[in-house]
């Protein structure tokens, strides 16, 4: 039994919203105020309905001269069970604790057969929640609604009618109510948030060991138990206890005790409590002493207390009705123990195993690298609404723009339809192996940068600083894919409710210099500027979704590398500084004895070219020298990209170290100038 979909309207954060779930494990990631603990509150409230003014939408308040003159708000909250039952399951009491939720029309859908040819049947319940105030009240609250001027007026109003509100429960198929017991005692939830002691997550521990005594079997031994505990303290304490009742027993009416027919009397009577009796410790395994839970540390304190709520349903009776609640649970956990903690809660999930429905609110990359997309919920911000997408349902084959009209779609199959269905799968397949703890960032950023390789990522906050994009302020994350398989990290955001803005900055890859015949030949700038890159194009035609931008070279660059060169040699610097130094991080001894005689002079290198005819830079010299001839109209442009060419040459074996000699070069840092197609892609973001 569990929870397979919530609805909400005005409560918290959330306007209209709706989430699907899965019955084991379910990630919430977003980020900070995009809805996840709200999310988590408004399942809690299924076992422990309570009421704040802060609980209402404050979006909705706001518009409280619109809205709620003449009625008063109210929170109404709709939850969706679902639960597989077998016809010869005579021990299975979820049936009765749904059954005041259940529609006719919901009990009779067979989906299978076990082994033992036994009917199954799927089985859901609808229970719907609504927060109102009393109607005896009314005329009182728009009577003080009606002298309110603003909206501190109207909250200090509200507030005071709070104490006038009450939780009422519906069958969310029928309409018909329900009691408040009916619909708080399916499910017993545990809740362990994310500002916790050791003592807060021992107390949910506690109450499930209680729950567990309180089997009836278990009862009656433990009330035989107080009893041979009283009947033993009675024998020890009989001295003190003989005293005591010769102080009492001659009272004699002297405070009026016999018109009412009663004496004093006493006894012996411990409360055993198996909850406050059982005591977690931890055994050190180099030293064998032991310590209690409090002397710990939080961190395995929290491990430990999570790890026994986990596996103690295992051995007790109603293990569908349980619910936990995590809130953060990387909170004092060392990144590997995040990750082993929640590889060990995703073997149970996939192994069904798990025994309860577990929904989890994370900042942590280690846990969303290896929770699994399947698991994975995502909620964002909206203008003013939380917006959620599952993860997993990124993947489906329903685009945005086919939501309305879902009907009259659903018998077609075509080819595109099928190739879309395996680019999908891919993309999911990929990033089930490729989504790790680096990459995983984005999932908690609100906006989000593709580059292909480590030069870029090192080098984009420093450049979003030249041009006045805050790297933290904006919240976003830059994700190095390795390479240019961009469609498979895009498609978690296309087409979904989420519109993160997606910037993909990614290399043109046009090759300059051809062979024909054996013969060098350069291409022509009308060439570069009309030519398409296969992966570009692709990414084009695939995403034509308005949170996905692509920006490349345009000064004549193929990768990021000699477009970088090319910007700074363009700069009206007299000297190149800049150029000339970023030669001088890659340059061999040839080049380097070139650039300090002749600086970045063209002429000047081909008069004092190297001796040697298979030299990088003769060859080169010769090609240009032919396409100027060709060409004159863009010499200055050949002789730029001479030098552009020669630099990405020497440097694209080690790209990511020529970027930290730029980041640790000041005289750099300062002069560098931000390429084009990089400044206008942050804009695109910034927007």
């Amino acid at each position: 039994m569990y929870i397979q979909k919530i609805s909400i309207k005005n409560y918290r954060c959330f306007q209209d919203f709706s989430m699907e779930f899965q019955k084991g494990l379910n990630v919430i990631i977003g980020a900070n105020n995009s809805g996840k603990t709200g999310l988590l509150y408004a399942i809690r409230l299924l076992n422990e309905p309570t009421l704040s003014v802060d609980d209402f939408n404050k979006n909705n308040l706001m518009k409280y001269a619109k809205q709620y003159l003449e009625d008063a708000p109210r929170i109404e909250i709709e939850y969706v069970i679902r639960h597989l039952i077998s016809e010869n399951d005579t021990e299975d009491e979820s049936i009765i604790r749904l059954l005041p939720f259940l529609g006719m029309d919901r009990l009779n859908e067979i989906v299978s057969k076990d082994n033992d040819e036994n009917f199954q049947y799927d089985i859901t319940a609808v229970i719907k929640a609504v927060c109102t105030l009393d109607s005896k009240v009314l005329g009182e609250y728009k009577d003080a609604v009606a002298s309110v001027s603003d909206f501190i007026g109207y909250m200090t109003v509200l507030k005071s009618f709070i104490p006038k509100y009450s939780w009422t429960y519906y069958n969310g198929a029928s309409n018909t109510e329900a009691t408040k017991k009916e619909a708080t005692e399916i499910f017993d939830i545990r809740f362990i948030g994310a500002e916790r002691t050791s003592d807060a997550v021992s107390k949910e521990t506690r109450r499930e060991i209680d729950s567990f005594a309180k089997d009836q079997s278990n009862s009656l031994l433990i009330e035989k138990l107080r009893d041979d505990i009283s009947a033993e303290m009675k024998r020890l304490l009989q001295s003190p206890l003989e005293k005591l009742s010769k102080l009492f027993e001659n009272e004699n009416n002297d405070i009026g005790l016999a018109r009412g027919n009663v004496s004093i009397s006493h006894d012996l009577r411990p409360n055993v409590s198996v909850g406050e009796a059982y005591v977690t410790e931890v055994r050190d395994t180099n030293s064998d002493y032991v310590v209690p839970l409090d002397y710990n540390g939080l961190g395995y304190n929290n491990l430990i207390s999570i790890y026994m709520l986990v596996k103690l349903t295992e051995i007790q009776k109603g293990r569908d009705f349980r619910i936990l609640c995590l809130e953060e649970p990387e909170a004092h956990l060392h990144p590997a123990m995040q990750y082993k903690l929640f590889k060990y809660l995703r073997t149970l999930d996939e192994t069904d195993k798990l025994n309860q429905q577990i929904f989890v609110t994370t900042h942590s990359s280690n846990i969303s690298a290896v929770a699994g997309l399947d698991n994975m919920y995502m909620l964002a911000h909206g203008e003013s609404d939380c917006r959620q997408q599952g993860l997993a349902k990124l993947f489906s084959d329903k685009k945005e723009s086919e939501k309305a009209d879902v009907g009259d779609k659903a018998d077609t199959d075509t080819k595109e339809t099928k190739t879309e269905k395996s680019d999908k799968q891919t993309a999911k397949e990929h990033l089930a192996k490729f989504l790790d703890v680096t990459r995983s960032d984005m999932l908690f950023a609100d906006k989000v940068i593709l580059v292909e390789g480590i030069a870029e990522k090192l080098l984009l906050p420093m450049f979003m600083e030249k041009c006045g994009c805050a790297y933290e302020d904006e919240h976003i994350s830059i994700v190095e894919i390795g390479g240019k398989h961009f469609e498979h990290f895009v498609e978690l955001f296309n087409g979904n409710n989420v519109h993160k803005k997606v910037l993909c900055i990614t290399d043109r890859d046009f090759s300059w210099i051809k062979e024909d015949g054996g013969v060098k030949l350069l291409s022509d700038f009308g060439t570069y500027a009309g030519s398409v890159t296969p992966h570009i194009k692709k990414l084009h035609e695939r995403f034509p979704i308005s949170n996905f931008h692509i920006v490349t070279q345009t000064m004549g660059g193929r990768t990021f590398e000699d477009e970088l060169f090319l910007t700074n040699m363009s700069a009206d610097f007299a000297d190149f500084a800049v150029a000339i130094k970023l030669l001088s991080l890659v340059a061999n001894d040839t080049v380097t004895k070139l650039l300090k005689d002749h600086s970045l002079n063209f002429a000047a290198w081909d008069t004092n070219r190297p001796k040697a005819a298979n030299s990088i830079v003769s060859v080169h010299l010769d090609v240009f020298k032919a396409a100027i001839n060709r060409d004159a109209e863009h010499e200055e442009q050949y002789k730029q990209l001479f030098f552009a060419e020669l630099f990405l040459y020497y440097a694209k074996n080690n790209k990511g170290d020529v970027a930290l000699s730029i980041l640790t070069d000041d005289t750099l840092i300062k002069d560098i100038i931000v390429p084009q197609y990089i400044k206008e892609g942050l804009e695109w973001l910034l927007k």
